[in-house]
Order: structure tokens, then sequence, then C-alpha cells
């Protein structure tokens, strides 16, 4: 019996032996792309990795298959490769996240960014690579921005409308991202939860946080988030060196009323306080200018209306206040063309009124009956210019003291005379030169 059971065993032996040549030791599958449909919702909240993955180049198994494998091998990955409908060549690999990546929310009036990189699938990074952001809306896909990417293969795009979609990023017409859905929703932001959805954007921290009656903030090497109430907002880039100029977040400009808003009119930017405004523009007079005013909202022309000072009409009649209402002829004075650009350029239209003359501005003003015998800065001051009680021109008022104003006014020589060429300037004058002053709709 011992003997039939050791040549039994003896036989299965040699019959293993060929099975186990023609296997190799260890093989090796190749590294698998993501699927280009995955899609990231911001609702419900769901954790995503802080760093976007390095792909990795496939592995070779340390023992190679005989020939007829590797070709049996490489007909199936063809086969995989045709049937994987839409999948990605292997030129590039496309990563696309909201912010952080670990905070999927937003919020109403809040800033957000579209991040990722471009690699190859043997993770070089891909540099100087063109980028192009889509949105898909019900008629379609839409393209909303074209981004080139560092030397490290990382893009960075912020939209400035803020609206909520499904993005994609795209690099090829087969290689790009995963799909990344942004929900605009309402609720309560801490400053520890916005300071975990911007940890890419913010900088070290300086200092500890900070808090003065409602106001509690913490500053970074590269912003400050400052929580009032239940909602917390970011002040970056110029607006913080105007925050720490007006005594900081517990200072004169009050607590942000949202984050910073950019695609204004000469691609400015203007961030709204409670007391105040800082306004961004680089191809203005002044390029960063900021004013305080009592009125939630008033400081907002104030602060575009600085910019402006020192701006002289190439020609009379030929300011760009001229060119943007379209009237150029010579009997076109542009104080009020002035006036009304001042709310086109902060992004609110229809806060002052908008005419194409001073008459039809000056009558309109009158049926609008938000006028007042009360100086105060933000308000538009009508200035009987050649005859005390008759208002023949209009600026806006950027300080009250005393018995004087200091208006800002289009169409004045320095010192608010009629000399040419005329420009935008800061007047002082007497209040019984003003008529009457205006409520702009803030």
């Amino acid at each position: 019996m011992t003997r039939v059971a050791r040549r039994w065993g003896l036989a299965v032996s040699l019959a293993l032996i060929p099975s186990l040549m023609t296997v190799p030791s260890h093989a090796s599958e190749p590294t698998a792309e993501p699927s280009p449909t995955t899609s990231v919702e911001t609702e419900p909240v769901e954790a995503t990795p802080t760093t976007e993955p390095t792909p990795e180049p496939t592995a070779a198994p340390t023992t190679a298959a005989p020939a007829p494998v590797q070709r049996q091998a490489a007909k199936g990955a063809a086969a995989s490769t045709r049937k994987a409908v839409g999948a990605p060549t292997r030129k590039y690999w496309v990563s696309l996240r909201l912010n952080s990546g670990n905070e999927p929310r937003v919020f109403t009036r809040e800033n957000f960014w579209l991040r990722g990189r471009v690699f190859t699938t043997k993770g070089k990074p891909q540099a100087n690579v063109a980028v192009r952001i889509y949105r898909d809306t019900k008629k379609g896909r839409t393209k909303v921005a074209t981004v080139r990417t560092a030397k490290d293969g990382s893009y960075i795009w912020s939209p400035t409308n803020r609206r909520a979609g499904t993005y994609r990023a795209v690099a090829t017409k087969v290689r790009y991202s995963p799909k990344v859905t942004v929900k605009v929703q309402t609720g309560r932001r801490t400053l520890a939860s916005r300071e975990k959805s911007l940890s890419f954007l913010l900088g070290g921290k300086k200092g500890t946080l900070k808090r003065s009656g409602k106001v509690t903030w913490q500053e970074y090497a590269k912003a400050i988030l400052i929580q009032y109430g239940t909602r917390t907002w970011v002040v970056r880039g110029a607006a913080v060196g105007r925050v720490r100029a007006h005594g900081g977040p517990a200072g004169s400009l009050g607590a942000p009323t949202g984050d910073i808003r950019c695609g204004l009119p000469e691609r400015g930017c203007l961030q709204q306080f409670r007391t105040g405004a800082v306004y961004v523009n680089s191809k203005a007079k002044h390029k960063v200018t900021s004013a305080v005013a009592p009125k939630l909202g008033a400081a907002d022309l104030v602060a575009v209306a600085k910019s402006q000072v020192g701006y002289r009409e190439s020609a009379p009649r030929k300011s760009k206040y001229n060119k943007w209402i379209g009237r150029t002829g010579p009997y076109d004075p542009w104080c009020g063309f002035f006036t009304s650009w001042l709310a086109y350029a902060a992004g609110k239209p229809g806060s002052v009124i908008k005419a194409k003359s001073y008459p039809a501005l000056l009558k309109a003003e009158r049926k609008r009956g938000r006028t007042t015998n009360t100086a105060r800065v933000g308000r538009l001051a009508y200035i009987g210019y050649f005859r005390k009680g008759s208002p023949t021109h209009v600026g806006i008022v950027q300080k009250v003291s005393g018995s004087h104003v200091w208006v800002i006014e289009g169409n004045v020589s320095a010192g608010g005379g009629t000399k040419h060429p005329r420009g935008v300037h800061l007047v002082k004058r007497p209040k019984s030169d003003v008529v009457f002053y205006a409520d702009p709709k803030y």
C-alpha cells in the first residue's frame, strides 16, 4: 500500500512540472486609469484625497513570459482598450478637484477654485499644457476658461460668476478629467470649515485666533479669514494690506459681507465690508483704493471713484466716460456720465441713474425721490456750478467736515475749474454750493 502511494505522488509531481515551467514566477497587471465619467458631488459630503494622485508607470514582471503568452496578453490588452468606450489615451493624466479637495461645500457669495494636475502615465508633470475647463448645461457643454499648467503640471481657475454646475478639465479630445459637480448652497460656515476648504490658498498661520466683539479672525501668510456671525469670508491679495491699513478686521472697514468679487469692467475687483470697501483695478490711475462710509454699500462707489482721481480726457468731450455712454459731441459734458460709470464699474448698474445728458439725469433724479439736504459719504452732490440754487454739475461725496464737503468730480480741471484738459479730481467745496444730495440705490 505504501509503495502504491509513493508511486502515485511521484506521478502527480512529474505531471505538474510542465505547467510550472510555462507560468512566470509572478505577473503584473497594467495600472488602471480612472474612468472619465467619475462624478464628485458636493452633496452629500464626501471626503476626497488632499493631493492629486500621481500615476505610476506600469511595473514589468520580474520573470518574462514566453513569447506566445506575451502575444496573447497584448491581444487581450488591445481588445480591452477597444471595448473601453471613451477611455483616455496614455499621453496625459488629468485630475480635477474643488478647492482643497477635502471640503466639497460652496456657499453663496463664496469664491471657489477648480484645480488639478496633468501628468504622463509615467508620472512626469506636463508643463505649459493648455487645459480647457467646460461646464455642462441643459443646452450642452460650454467652455468657460482655458488655463496653462505650471512646471509641476498644476493648473488652477476660479470663476468670476460663481456659477454652480458640472465641470470637467480637458487637455486633449481623448484626455480629460473626471467630472466635478459644484452646488452652491446656503448655510453656516465656521472659520475652521473655511480654513479646511482653502488650505491651498492661505499659507502658514500668523499668530493665534483673535476676537473682537462679533468678529473672529485668523491671519495667514497670504490671506485673512474673518468670521462674522454664522459666515466666514476670505480677504486675499491687495485687499489684505488695505484691511490692515484700516485697523485690521475689527477696524473701520468692518467685517466683509462676502468674498472679493472680480470680473468687473476693466478687470476690476471689489470687496464689500459692512462699513467700507476695497477696489482693485490694474488699469486705473490708483490701482488699489478703499473707502469708509456709515451706510452699507455706500463706500463701494466712493472706492471706485478714488481709483479714477487724476484721470484726464484725451480731448474735450472725448473721455472714456463719454465713449462708454456713446456721447462724444461738443455739447456732451461728462460729469453725469462719470457718476453713472461708477455704478457700472462697481457691478451695480442702476444704482446711479444712467442718462445721456445732464438735464435728463437731473430730471430723473428728482423723479426718483431719493434727494436730501444732508451731506454724507457716498451720496451724489448736485452743485450750483455757475449760479447758486441751480444745479448744473454733479459729483460723489468722499468726505464731510464742518462747513465743507470733499467731492470727487468728473469734467473739471484741478481745483474744480473749467480749463482743458479736464479730468477727475477731488474738490473741496463749501456746503452752500450744493443744491441737494441724492442717495444711489446701494
